[in-house]
């Protein structure tokens, strides 16, 4: 009795516990309503998918990120989104979840643009590359080659200029033209553009730039030198989305030429006056003081006049999107001004895209329509130069006057320059373009199979360009006139430029079981017109009347000059591409393109080149898994491809005439002048097409679930027939200019190098501390092969160091053997110090005297002459680096990239020229003979051999390593702007080359030219500058 009791008061207890539990258990479990938004990078995401885990209950999020759900406490929200890292979030007592999702690392599915096509990033063979606005946009500059410096191995890229609106020079994979164009080709949502489009950065999505000939040679002949592809941006469904961004910033020129003060610069002159034979100067008999006697009086420095310090540099960008299901919108505005850091330059742009998508059944049909206005002005023709030779003991320059009094004795050559000097700093040469662009792209879905596209685009460019050389009075001690050596007078030049696209192109997709078939057939038809008139007259009658017809001219000399042209080309190209994997694993691709181009005579018009690549996808063996963990991925990919080049004149396969030649017609007595015409240019109808075949050889490797990335490839490329015009002999009787030479396929060259990617990122999935650091490494050798004909060398027009020099002068050469470029100069040997080595010299060189340069006789013929010039390098780095690192942590951002180029050679021409005008401050060290130990030849006077610019005093080495950019950043969190719909708040703070390490002592050590026969040669470039900026991001 009493054990059943025990019992069942037992038994109760534990059943009330049980209760207890059981009802605070149904407590903790009802159901409640959880609502949030979940965002990106402070981004909402739409359609983002939020599931309660172990059940099918689930929602999307809307156009905003906001959600709603009904869910357990303690239940499991599991947060998912295509491409980003999942989140798994156990439900408390908060009824808002707010969540942030992170992108995912591993995503191999990202599509690339291939040309003609889009392809997954794991089933890429070619050696393609794909930058991301994000990427680009923290470089913070207009020109589209300078934010790529670095990003993108292989691909190389110097600045050609510091000037505003200036385009850097863009070689992908070494030179890939000896005819002056080894730019790539420009496709636009896959409309083809002659040269950079010059979009805003705010106007693009991506960027992805076929490197190999393989990947390239679907465009043919436009591809030789590699194919930047850009996809603009383009509307999503949902909510409209307001963007806009603005930056203001202040540069500078951070280096310079040492010049002299007035005290060193009559000591110079003292001294070259001591060194001549006869105890004179430049053949005058007068002192520097007694030459002009108000030398001691002037104190003036041009160098800091031409120079615009805190030139301010500003960029406005405004952003609509979004639409609904079958039409969206995606509309772009931005400006762009710079004033440049040289008196008279800047640069303003403004840009608008609108990009549409429509789509309805079958149809799916897309528009873009950009237009932009430029307004560019050119710094003073040799400004930099002439402020370097100008003598500070001459009379100042007062840059808003028209005349200048007591400018100094009237037979000095100093004086007579100085009308020409005053006057730059009044010339004014503006250029006003507009551009608009237009293309449509239509695609049917014929079946699930195959799909038809058309596709046209139209741009039409017009430029007009005017240039003021103004009138300038200067008067010398005695009031008389000096002379303006350089006339006054207007230039203006009109261009108008077109091009006509057409498409048409026919998809096939298809899967059999495991086999995975595309192909791709396609007809495109491009026509290109330019057309330019360019009026010329001199003699302003006033500053004050600047037009064509406020010039006139002395009676007795030859009235204003006028000449046009209007050029047409076209091309034609027939493509083909079939592209099969099994399983994703092995892939195969291959395309072929016969194009055909008006430039080349009937005989030699079509050319075709064809590409094949392969591809393995290693990782995805079964045998591969026991490793996955640590190696996610590896692929190997092989391709080889062949491109074309016609980089040459129009109308080059034919010899043109020219009218207004005339000529005495009729017996004596009753002879007329007759209008004539004559042969102008001469032609080959035997050219034929430059040909390009790479080989490629990579591998793409992840580690760590793809936190470490490498890519690396190596490449060869076998140039054929080289197209290049070459020099006729004055007998032909050629007119002049280009019309002296004749194009002809002259030798071969080659292309050989490594590169190599490296990037790791971390996610901090808890910690909410994300960061990125990234690396590329190139190297590209380039050699001329062969060179036809008995003549294995040539020199390249253009290449003279120092300005207002003979041809005798140019150092750059195609030479077998050597890299297209090379420098070829008389080497030196040192200063000729002691008697002894005066008189052994003296046999070689019977003018030399102490202090003199000591030339090398390379061919030991006891003279100094072209046949000694030895190969001394070029302007073409050895290799180069490019390093990148970025963090993020609750709001804070911060960016920097490097950029270092090393193992080139630059030709100081503006330390050169500053020698030869005895104004350099190393020139107060000269060797004398009470400074016996000095490496600085003796001042003998501007035309003496120690200046000439053909030897290799002048060259330095060239590396470099520059802090491109750094950029730090805050992005305020949205919960402190309550309604006002603001979704993205950032301010920044960035700095633009502040930092470069390197030994040249020029201006800048980054010297490009658009034309190659002058890279690394430093005639006083516009210098690059520093630029410090303070923005905001804002997003509604």
């Amino acid at each position: 009795m009493k054990f059943d009791l025990l019992v069942k008061l037992k038994l109760r207890t534990c059943f009330l516990a049980v209760t207890c539990f059981l009802s605070f258990s149904a407590i903790q479990a009802q159901t409640k309503s959880v609502k949030g938004v979940v965002s990106a990078d402070g981004e909402p995401m739409i359609g983002a998918t939020i599931i309660v885990k172990g059940t099918s209950t689930g929602t999307q999020t809307d156009f905003d990120g906001n959600y709603t759900i009904k869910v357990k406490t303690g239940g499991v929200l599991v947060f998912k989104y295509i491409g980003f890292l999942s989140k798994e979030i156990v439900v408390g007592k908060s009824s808002t979840i707010n969540v942030s999702l992170v992108e995912d690392t591993t995503n191999l599915d990202e599509i690339i643009v291939i040309g003609y096509g889009t392809q997954k990033k794991k089933e890429v063979t070619g050696a393609v590359v794909q930058v991301s606005n994000e990427a680009i946009s923290k470089i913070g500059t207009a020109d589209l080659g300078a934010a790529l410096q670095g990003l993108i191995a292989g691909v190389n890229v110097t600045a050609s200029s510091g000037a505003p609106g200036a385009d850097s020079n863009i070689l992908i994979r070494g030179l890939s033209s000896v005819t002056g164009n080894s730019s790539p080709l420009y496709v636009v949502d896959g409309i083809p553009f002659a040269s950079d489009p010059k979009l805003s950065m705010s106007e693009i999505e991506t960027i992805d730039v076929l490197k190999d000939a393989a990947s390239a040679s679907i465009y043919g002949t436009r591809g030789s030198g590699g194919v930047i592809l850009i996809t603009t941006k383009k509307g999503k469904v949902g909510q409209m989305k307001i963007s806009a961004n603005q930056y203001y910033g202040l540069q500078s020129i951070t280096s310079g030429v040492p010049t002299v003060n007035v005290e060193e610069s009559l000591y110079i002159r003292f001294l070259a006056a001591a060194s001549q034979p006869n105890g004179t100067t430049y053949g005058n008999t007068w002192t520097p003081i007694e030459y002009d006697r108000y030398s001691l009086t002037n104190e003036t420095y041009l160098q800091p006049k031409i120079e615009n310090d805190y030139a301010p540099v500003q960029n406005y960008g405004l952003s609509i999107s979004g639409g609904s299901k079958g039409l969206t919108y995606n509309v772009v505005g931005s400006f762009f001004s710079q004033d440049g850091t040289i008196i008279n330059s800047g640069y303003d742009r403004a840009n608008i895209r609108a990009n549409t998508q429509f789509e309805k059944g079958n149809w799916k049909i897309s528009t873009g329509l950009g237009f932009r206005i430029e307004e560019q002005s050119y710094a003073p023709w040799n400004i930099i130069t002439t402020a370097l030779k100008y003598q500070p003991y001459q009379s100042d320059i007062d840059p808003n006057a028209d005349i200048i009094d007591n400018a100094g004795p009237g037979n000095s050559v100093e004086t007579q320059n100085l009308s020409n000097t005053a006057a730059l700093f009044k010339q004014t040469d503006k250029r006003n373009g507009e551009r608009l662009d237009g293309s449509i792209n239509a695609v049917y879905k014929i079946s699930d199979h195959f799909n038809f596209t058309t596709r046209a685009g139209v741009s039409y460019n017009n430029d007009t360009r005017v240039r003021i050389n103004p009138l300038f009075t200067a008067y010398d001690e005695d009031g008389n006139v000096i002379p303006q050596q350089t006339r006054s007078g207007v230039y203006n030049q009109s261009i108008r430029a077109t091009s006509q696209t057409l498409e048409n192109v026919i998809d096939y997709s298809q899967s059999f079981g495991d086999h995975n078939v595309k192909a791709v057939v396609a007809y495109s038809s491009e026509k290109y017109t330019y057309s330019t008139f360019a009026a010329q007259k001199f003699d302003l009658i006033s500053n004050d009347v600047t037009v064509l017809n406020g010039a006139t001219l002395d009676p007795s000399a030859t009235s204003g000059t006028g000449w046009g042209q209007d050029r047409t080309n076209s091309l034609i190209g027939m493509i083909g591409r079939l592209q099969y994997n099994y399983k994703g694993k092995y892939l195969f691709s291959a395309s072929i393109r016969r194009d055909g181009s008006s430039r080349f005579s009937k005989a030699n018009r079509w050319g075709t080149f064809p590409s094949v690549t392969a591809g393995w996808n290693v990782s995805d063996e079964n045998w591969f898994e026991p490793v996955k963990d640590i190696v996610s991925s590896l692929k190997f990919r092989a391709g080889l491809g062949t491109t074309g080049n016609q980089s040459f004149l129009d109308y080059s396969n034919a010899a043109t005439i020219k009218l207004a030649n005339d000529y005495v017609f009729g017996t004596e007595g009753d002879d007329n002048l007759a209008l004539g015409a004559t042969q102008e240019a001469f032609a080959n109808k035997n050219v034929k097409w430059e040909t390009s075949e790479q080989l490629n050889l990579g591998f793409d490797l992840s580690f760590l679930r793809n936190s470490f990335k490498l890519t690396g490839d190596f490449y060869q490329t076998n140039k054929k027939d080289m197209l290049m015009p070459l020099l006729l002999p004055p007998t032909t009787g050629a007119s002049g200019g280009t019309n002296e030479t004749v194009v002809l396929n002259v030798g071969d060259m080659e292309n050989t190098g490594y590169e190599f990617a490296l990037n790791y990122s971390h996610r901090g999935v808890e910690s909410g501390f994300n960061w990125n650091l990234g690396g590329t490494f190139s190297q590209n050798t380039n050699v001329v092969s062969k060179m036809s004909g008995s003549n294995k060398i040539a020199f390249l027009p253009g290449s003279q160091v120092v300005l207002g020099v003979p041809n005798e002068d140019l150092v750059s050469v195609l030479a077998e053997g050597y890299e297209a470029g090379a420098f070829f100069v008389i080497k030196t040997d040192g200063i000729i110090r002691t008697e002894e080595e005066l008189i052994e010299y003296q046999t070689i060189q019977p003018t030399a005297r102490l202090g003199d340069l000591r030339y090398i006789d390379y061919n030991n013929d006891n003279t100094i002459s072209n046949a000694d010039r030895q190969y001394a390098g070029s302007g073409t780095p050895e290799f180069e680096i490019g390093l990148n690192m970025s963090f993020d942590y609750k709001g804070f951002d911060f960016y920097m990239q490097w950029y270092s180029a090393q193992g080139g050679e630059i030709i100081n021409g503006t330390k050169a020229y500053a020698y030869k005008h005895g104004t350099h401050k190393d020139l107060v060290y000269q060797w004398t003979p009470q400074n016996p130990t000095s490496n600085i030849p003796t001042n003998r006077g501007r035309d003496h051999e120690n200046y000439r610019g053909y030897t290799d005093f002048w060259i330095q080495d060239g590396s470099f390593i520059r802090l491109r950019t750094v950029n730090i950043g805050y992005t305020v969190p949205n919960e402190y702007f309550g309604d006002l719909n603001i979704t993205k708040f950032r301010v920044f703070l960035a700095a633009q080359n502040p930092l470069t390490i390197t030994e040249y002592d020029g201006y800048d050590p980054e010297v490009g030219n658009s034309n190659f026969s002058s890279r690394g040669i430093d005639k006083g470039n516009y210098p690059i500058s520093s630029q410090f900026r303070i923005g905001i991001q804002l997003d509604f």
